[in-house]
């Protein structure tokens, strides 16, 4: 009898549990739509017609609202496909198969991709420019001294100095056929290649099918694989392989069947996400994601999850902590003299998000350095000023424009910024290139300011492509009951990028760190337009059966 009431008790508890957990979906899915809609319509029917900065507006050869009637017809498509085929699923041998092909593809494309760097690539500036001068100096052995710039913006300290060893390893390479820095640039086309093998892996392991998987390929290979950002040796790269890693790692730790299994997956995606939050801090929005989702589950069933929960929150501390001391360890290590009172924090970047002269993206008169150089708590309590004073002047509707427009401005990018934020400040040595008729065709499409300048055709198929991916996020809240803990895990990282782009400093830029993320979002969202139109054709068969009896 008690075992019996024992089992009612726990089956009561997995459908409150369920019931909570559906709920909770429900209301994150509402507000993914309400926030993320308008600045799709936005995006599809007005483009660059939008009031934002009208330096880093895209050009392309056809407007959005053009390149969203072509991209209308290929969901059309992509949505039939995945229908057609959709009894076809991995089996174990098949999943191997698939894994062996996907390796195969990256490491081919990692190999075109090293080919490519070598064509078109030159030395960029400010921001890399900056990072660059410091690895010189790690590589060398020198002490960085007075660098006001890192002490500015220490989230460069870990780049700076993962370059600098890069280049000390190239030139302890013997017969290194290259200049040393082109190292930089092989390492971030591998980068390329195993995120988007990841990014794959992700959507295999949510749908389970061949023809999902081929679709996030084929997004990735044209919006990431081929995109000239591989030349940018930078943290937006450097980065770009975690926030994708942390959410695979996490579907595997919720597929682990032992207790042991999931504590070692759950730990490899936390460092994973800590990790990639140590290069760029946006990263860390992926981990408090995944946390929050996993406080979600607590609260549905709080005797069961209790034992993820705890060590979570351990864990999550314990790498704040490292991450924390390892910057100070680095420090020491490039002999920097680290000013604590010229570090900008998160008021900064919240202050410069609410400018109106760039929408949101940098703005150097909100640096306030100059003026609180010796107290950064006196520069933190004048930004909290300003920026309250931004809001308080826009009132709650100018501020849900000003947002909007700002979201436009950042989403409104399939190059994600190629061609508006750089310019070649130096060339790479010519005999890297074979200066033949591909060095110029490959220049013509991805240089900017040369002769035969044709970067209006590989704009307008990044937008045409982006456009596309941006159509299948919303579907991702179509999810009915059975899927919606599985995929709740999408959502949530999808509002804490949305979120983070929206309220602290912000450009195009800034997203291409989590494409091989944002992709999956898009594929499984397609997939439940799929499953969507599928039930509703089942339904009225149902019905039709049901008045033919």
């Amino acid at each position: 009898m008690r075992t019996a009431a024992h089992k009612d008790n726990n089956d009561e508890n997995r459908n409150t549990g369920r019931t909570l957990s559906d709920r909770v979906f429900v209301i994150l899915a509402i507000l993914l739509s309400v926030c993320f809609l308008p600045v799709l319509i936005c995006v599809a029917f007005v483009g660059t017609n939008m009031d934002y900065w009208e330096t880093v507006k895209v050009s392309t050869r056809l407007p959005n609202p053009v390149l969203l009637v072509i991209a209308l017809p290929g969901m059309a498509l992509c949505v039939f496909l995945f229908r057609k085929f959709s009894h076809v699923r991995f089996s174990a041998r098949g999943n191997r198969i698939a894994n062996g092909v996907l390796f195969c593809l990256f490491f081919l494309l990692f190999l075109i991709n090293i080919q490519v760097a070598k064509e078109i690539a030159f030395h960029l500036p400010t921001d890399y420019m900056m990072v660059s001068g410091v690895a010189y100096k790690v590589a060398k052995g020198e002490p960085v001294g007075s660098f006001i710039y890192l002490s500015m913006y220490p989230n460069n300290i870990p780049i700076s100095y993962i370059l600098g060893r890069l280049y000390r390893k190239a030139a302890e390479w013997k017969n290194y056929p290259y200049i040393y820095e082109f190292f930089w640039l092989q390492v971030n086309c591998a980068l390329i290649s195993v995120a988007g093998l990841f990014s794959c892996l992700t959507v295999k392991k949510l749908t389970g099918k061949p023809m999902p998987v081929i679709a996030a390929f084929g997004l990735y290979l044209m919006l990431g694989g081929i995109s000239p950002w591989k030349i940018a040796a930078y943290t937006d790269t450097y980065s770009m392989v975690f926030p994708v890693l942390c959410v695979y790692l996490y579907l595997c730790y919720r597929d682990a069947g032992h207790l042991w299994s999931k504590y070692i997956c759950l730990l490899l995606s936390i460092a994973a996400g800590m990790t990639g939050g140590f290069i760029k801090p946006s990263v860390y929005v992926v981990v408090i994601a995944l946390s929050g989702w996993e406080l979600i589950r607590f609260l549905t069933d709080p005797r069961q999850y209790w034992k993820i929960l705890l060590p979570t929150i351990l864990m999550v501390l314990a790498f704040a902590w490292g991450t924390d001391a390892y910057r100070d360890h680095l420090i020491d290590q490039m002999g920097l003299d680290f000013n604590e009172e010229l570090e900008a924090g998160w008021q900064q970047y919240f202050l410069m998000g609410l400018n109106e002269e760039t929408t949101g993206a940098y703005y150097s008169e909100d640096a306030l350095f100059g003026q609180f150089q010796d107290s950064r708590s006196d520069r933190i309590q004048e930004e909290l000023r300003r920026a309250a004073g931004r809001l308080k002047d826009r009132g709650v509707w100018g501020s849900i424009l000003f947002y909007l427009r700002k979201l436009v401005m950042t989403f409104n990018d399939g190059t994600f910024g190629w061609n508006m934020e750089i310019y070649i400040y130096d060339r790479y040595p010519d005999s890297m290139a074979s200066n033949t008729a591909l060095t110029q065709r490959l220049r013509s499409i991805f240089w900017s300011n040369e002769m035969n300048y044709d970067v209006g055709g590989y704009h307008t198929l990044c937008q045409l492509v982006w456009i596309f991916s941006l159509l299948g996020i919303p579907g991702i809240c179509l999810c009915r009951d059975g899927t919606r803990d599985r995929y709740g895990i999408l959502i949530v990282c999808f509002l804490g990028i949305f979120f983070y782009q929206m309220l602290f400093e912000a450009r195009a830029r800034y997203l291409f760190c989590f494409l091989p993320l944002i992709l999956p979002i898009a594929v499984c969202g397609i997939q439940q337009y799929t499953d969507l139109l599928a039930h509703l054709r089942s339904t009225r068969q149902e019905q039709s059966d049901t008045r033919v009896a």
